[in-house]
């Protein structure tokens, strides 16, 4: 009985592969870039290495030669060597606070310097009112992603009451970067 049964299945096997195989052959008249079906024995008795003589897939092009993605910008700490100055980097200096400390009595500024990493410039501090002038240097730390300017404290005896003008140069070199000013209030 079990003999029997094999024949049987081998049977619907081949019957099956038939159909499915006519199934997708139907309607290939249509197509003018269909392929040519196989019989259900060569399809149970092909090899994983056959392949179709033409395809209809399209071959992957060749990259082009022009790349247009973005490099990695100088001082962004993706480099091994160091910055030289600040016209080789995209630089800007920024006052990020400046104000009047009523404790210590001093007009207190601090900033950073994003688009470099570079540490061996200089922060000069600026506060200017009318043709008055006043500058302090602060050292340059290392961030992640920029260079923090440490806090300057100009004393009340060098600042007068009235609205001063604060900018922060950044030096490397003999190139520089300079912030937009900012206002402070000294009562």
């Amino acid at each position: 009985m079990h003999l029997a049964s094999r024949p049987i299945a081998a049977i619907a096997v081949l019957g099956a592969l038939s159909l499915l195989s006519a199934g997708c052959s139907a309607g290939s008249d249509d197509d003018p870039t269909a392929s040519p079906t196989r019989s259900a024995s060569a399809t149970a008795t092909a090899t994983a290495t056959d392949s179709p003589t033409a395809s209809s897939t399209p071959s992957p092009s060749t990259p082009d030669d022009t790349d247009d993605s973005p490099s990695a910008f100088p001082g962004t700490g993706q480099t091994t060597e160091p910055d030289d100055d600040p016209s080789e980097f995209p630089a800007t200096a920024v006052v990020t606070y400046a104000g009047w400390d009523t404790g210590s009595r001093t007009l207190q500024a601090g900033g950073l310097v994003s688009g470099t990493t570079n540490t061996s410039g200089t922060c000069t501090f600026t506060a200017s009112k009318g043709g008055v002038s006043r500058t302090l240097t602060s050292t340059a730390e290392a961030s992640a992603s920029s260079v923090n300017c440490a806090q300057v404290s100009f004393p009340a005896a060098q600042v007068s009451s009235g609205t001063w003008s604060i900018t922060l140069d950044y030096r490397v070199g003999s190139q520089s970067t300079t912030s937009d000013p900012m206002t402070a209030e000294v009562p």
